[in-house]
Formats: C-alpha cells, sequence, structure tokens
C-alpha cells in the first residue's frame, strides 16, 4: 500500500540529472497546447546569444547533498551540478552519460561501463571509477536514506573496477535485468570532496560547503550561500559542450506559494506547479506556460473478487462510458493526460496502439446488452436475474475525503455511468482508514484512487499475483496467470527488444482485461519568464533537462 496516493499532490520523488538530460521521470512535452493553423503567422524565434543571468527558486532548501535531499526542487536545482553515469533520452530510454557506453554478457548479468576520460570535476580533478565506486558504495549501504537507494542493489553480486582501469566499471548480477541502467541515474560524487557516507550525513546541513559535480554549472566561490540566495556560473570545462547563461541565481523561498508570488511579481524568472489553476490565474502576461507529465497515475481500482468486476465486458462498458476528457476538462483545468494503461504516453515502452477507450455511450449500452443486462423494471437501472432473484447493476465507488478533486471526479463518474444504466454509490473516507483498513481488507466495491509510479517500470507491485495478502499492494486482488508472466518477464529482460516486447504484450493484457479502470496522468506546469528561450523536454523533477539550450533575450 506504500505506492497509493492519499492525495493529488503525493509525488514519489525521482532522480534529475540536467547536464546529460537525466531525470527520474520520462522527458514530458507540451500538452494541449494550440497549433497556429496556416493563416496564423508563427512568431520568429530570436537566435541563441550568451549572456544574462536566470533567476530561479530555491523552495526551503535542506540540503546540497543530492543524494541526501528530501526537496523535490533541490533534486532539480542540484541536477544543474551534478551527472550520472546513465541518461534518459527524450523517450525515457536509458542513454550514456558521463558512461560512454556499455556492453553486457549473452546471459545478461555482466555489465561493463566505459567511462568518458578527460571529465573534470568543478575543482579540477580527474573524474574515474573510484569516484563512481565511492557513490555506489554510499548508496548501496542504505545509510544515507536516499531517494537514489533502490532494491536493485540487492541484485548485484560484485562490482569494480575492470582489470584495475580507472576508467572501466562493471557490475555483475544475480539475475538478469535491464533495469541496472535505471539504477545507475544516481548522481556521482567525487570521493576526494565528500570522504564517506558518514561524512556526508554528518555535514548535511553544513551550507558552507560548496557542492562539487561535474555538470554544467558551478558553485560561484565568491557567492556562497548566505541563506537566502546562491550563484552558479558556466563550467567553462563542461565535457559536454557550453551553454548560453552565463549565471544562475538561485533564491531561497519558505514555500511553494512564496515562489509563486515572486514568480508574479518578477523577482524570479519561473517557478514549477501542480496546481491545476496554474494555465489562468498563475500566468502572468509576460510568460510561457509548458505543461509536463507527472507521475501520478488516476484509476479506478476494481475489487476483482466482486462477482460483477469478473466480467470483462461489464469493465469494458465502463471505460467507455467514462467521459474522461468532460472530467480533465471540468476538474483539472485540461490539466491531465488520458490513459488505458499505467505506463505514460511520452515512455518509449508505451505503445499509442493501445490508447482505445474514447468515450462511446452507445457502444458501453452494447456491451452491457451482450452481458445480459437489461431494465426490466423500468427504473433505469440495468439488472439481471441472478439465481432467481433480480440483481441491480450497482456498485458503491469510495475516494478519501480530503480530496476535493477526487469527490467531483467520482461525482461526474457516477453520473456517467448512470446514464448507461449502472446505479453508482459515491462514499467518502478518511484517506487513513481506507489506506489501513478498507483496502487491505478488500472491503469495497471500487475506489477512485492513484499511483506514484517509479521511474523504473516494473508493476509487479500492484498487479502480480504474488503481491496479493495482508499488507502486500495488490489490494485490487487481481490474480492472472498471464500478466504474471508477461511482468516477470519484463522485470528480467536485459535487452531492450525483449523488455519492449514484455510491455507491449503487457498492454494489451490491460487493455483486454481491464483490472483497473485507468483514467489519466496528471500534468505539471513550468511557467516562464517570456526573456527566457529554448525551453524544451522539461520533466517532472527535471525542469532543466536541455538548460545548456536555454537562452535569455535581455
Amino acid at each position: 500500500m506504500r505506492k497509493i496516493a492519499s492525495c493529488l499532490t503525493l509525488v514519489l520523488l525521482m532522480l534529475s540529472l540536467a547536464g546529460c538530460g537525466l531525470g527520474r521521470l520520462p522527458d514530458a512535452h507540451i500538452i494541449d497546447e494550440e497549433t497556429p493553423s496556416e493563416s496564423t503567422p508563427v512568431p520568429t524565434e530570436p537566435a541563441p546569444r550568451e549572456g544574462g543571468e536566470l533567476r530561479v527558486p530555491l523552495t526551503a532548501p535542506d540540503t546540497f547533498n543530492p543524494l541526501l535531499t528530501k526537496s523535490s526542487n533541490m533534486l532539480s536545482f542540484l541536477s544543474l551540478i551534478f551527472e550520472s553515469l546513465v541518461a534518459y533520452d527524450e523517450n525515457s530510454k536509458p542513454v550514456p552519460c558521463l558512461a560512454s557506453g556499455w556492453e553486457v554478457s549473452p546471459d545478461g548479468r555482466l555489465w561493463v561501463f566505459d567511462l568518458r576520460k578527460g571529465v573534470k570535476w568543478h575543482n579540477g580533478q580527474d573524474f574515474t571509477g573510484e569516484d563512481v565506486i565511492f557513490t555506489f558504495e554510499a548508496l548501496k549501504s542504505g545509510a544515507l536514506e536516499s531517494f537514489y537507494y533502490n532494491d536493485l542493489f540487492e541484485n548485484v553480486l560484485e562490482y569494480g573496477l575492470r582489470n584495475a582501469d580507472p576508467y572501466s566499471f562493471y557490475i555483475r548480477l544475480a539475475e538478469p535485468t535491464y533495469k541496472i541502467l535505471d539504477l545507475l541515474t544516481f548522481p556521482v560524487l567525487p570521493k576526494d570532496v565528500y570522504i564517506s557516507a558518514e561524512n556526508m550525513t554528518e555535514n548535511k546541513d553544513d551550507f558552507s560547503l560548496i557542492p562539487v559535480g561535474t555538470g554544467p554549472y558551478k558553485v560561484d566561490p565568491n557567492h556562497p550561500f548566505d541563506g537566502s540566495e546562491i550563484k552558479l556560473v558556466q563550467n567553462k570545462n563542461w565535457w559536454n559542450g557550453s551553454s548560453y547563461i552565463k549565471s544562475i541565481l538561485g533564491k531561497s523561498f519558505a514555500s511553494n506559494e512564496e515562489a509563486r508570488n515572486a514568480f508574479n511579481d518578477g523577482e524570479i524568472d519561473l517557478v514549477d506547479t501542480a496546481v491545476v489553476y496554474a494555465n489562468t490565474r498563475l500566468n502572468r502576461s509576460n510568460s510561457s506556460h509548458y505543461k509536463y507529465l507527472t507521475s501520478i497515475f488516476e484509476f479506478l481500482a476494481l475489487n476483482n473478487n466482486n462477482p460483477l468486476f469478473q466480467d470483462k465486458n461489464i469493465k469494458k462498458a465502463m471505460a467507455y462510458a467514462i467521459d474522461r476528457k468532460d472530467i480533465i476538462s471540468k476538474v483539472y483545468l485540461n490539466n491531465a493526460e488520458t490513459v488505458d494503461v499505467p505506463i505514460p504516453s511520452n515512455s518509449w515502452l508505451y505503445d499509442s496502439s493501445y490508447r482505445i477507450y474514447d468515450y462511446d455511450a452507445d457502444q458501453a449500452r452494447r456491451l452491457l446488452a451482450e452481458a445480459g443486462w437489461k431494465d426490466s423494471d423500468g427504473d433505469g437501472i440495468l439488472d439481471q436475474d441472478i439465481d432467481g432473484k433480480k440483481v441491480d447493476l450497482a456498485f458503491t465507488l469510495l475516494i478519501n475525503s480530503d480530496n476535493d478533486y477526487r469527490r467531483d471526479t467520482a461525482n461526474l463518474i457516477a453520473r456517467q455511468l448512470e446514464l448507461v444504466g449502472f446505479k453508482v454509490t459515491v462514499e467518502m473516507l478518511p484517506w487513513e482508514k481506507l489506506r489501513d483498513e478498507v483496502m487491505p481488507k478488500g472491503d469495497f466495491d471500487a475506489v477512485l484512487t492513484a499511483y506514484s509510479l517509479d521511474y523504473v517500470h516494473d508493476l509487479r507491485f500492484a498487479f502480480h499475483s504474488s503481491q496479493i495478502g495482508n499488507g502486500l499492494s495488490n489490494f485490487i486482488r487481481y490474480k492472472n496467470e498471464e500478466l504474471d508472466n508477461l511482468l516477470d518477464s519484463a522485470a528480467k529482460a536485459y535487452t531492450e527488444e525483449d523488455r519492449l516486447k514484455a510491455y507491449l504484450e503487457i498492454q494489451k493484457h490491460f487493455t483486454e482485461q481491464l483490472p483497473i479502470i485507468s483514467l489519466y496522468f496528471r500534468t505539471g506546469s513550468l511557467l516562464v519568464d517570456d526573456r527566457v528561450k529554448g525551453v524544451q523536454r522539461i520533466s517532472e523533477l527535471n525542469i532543466y533537462k536541455n538548460i545548456s539550450d536555454w537562452f535569455l533575450t535581455n
């Protein structure tokens, strides 16, 4: 149950390293923006120019160590300074960064990574495999309690420098898996600066210690953090080229609300926000609005032990009868994107051919009629004779009472389903009761809830039959041998081809069998002053993904 989002804003923090375009979440694309018609003149983008200072928010900074911070805002800011071995491309596929490439053995258990030569830390020292081993060991120990710690460490049998070569790092696994590349998206720290996990923990709150990385920007030693701001300047020795913006000023704010107000007052040049009214009330006249997909996957959880939901035609009818675009428009002000599977549309694993269930009330009625449901007494509710007893097509939909968005969504879903013959009773419960009592016991028909999905695609936690039981995460009690095998195959696949093949079959299963009714992924918003140009490919916790392409017009 630990991955169930208790409220609309719950997000599991994801890795983000901007210098190589890294991020624990997939790249985002601009969603629902108007496309100019042929008759509409397209504004001419100014030519990039070097110089200027970008002013950005630091919301409640807690540390300048990327392995220790608990703040998504700080992870994003520190991505300007630190980099990782492996990055993600625009489709969230792992690509080289500080590692120039890798090879894998035929059995998928030995991975060898070639490290880039000539890369310099901000203090002028050479980056080598010793720094990789240092950071790897610090994380693997679990002592840092870092967001970058991953269960995949448990699969590592051996690691080190291959043949004592400081630019060849290897990992030997107990079981083959492609996900080892996701594990290696943690930011690498210089051994000689950070010394040990214990030293990092002891000095977590010491803001006088200047963070040292390999990224496109480094701390200006003449402008150390004074509690209110910190200044970064171009790293002229950056291995991956150069950037246009000369300096970046991080200004400290106590809360997201303070940062939003500062943006509206022109004190900073951008603000990252998940509030649904960002594209209306927060979007000042001289700014641009960029949307990106978040990890929040909203869905209708069905109790698969309920006989009603063991008929897939009923579930398909529900999927067709729910007008998700209407919900997104009325409740979320268009800040969400519909999906039929728990995979975001900007992932290389996503297949758009499995985007099937657009609103079609007539198709829903046909499916229900084929399943034997009819309105025998004219009360507007479909029914069926089961063992000599009239049974209505009815169920109770539970939501957590502290979430107004879910309340409004549930009421809309109830009305939409009632139009095709369902009777839906919406019931609100405190989140703690819903999470700790009702859902673990399976004492529900359906629940409107969400998962904050991890950057490592592995859906076994929620849908594998091994996860059914007290304290386990498959609270919908979905048990299907075919899906179990597909999920296991996806987890163990160590080639792109095999991993993609498994996920295509997983998506096919989800759209044919409907263990849940997928609704949408929420979107976030980056509001940017119009003087900032070149912003692209932002993602949830990596708004600076292509920072080297950004430039200022004044």
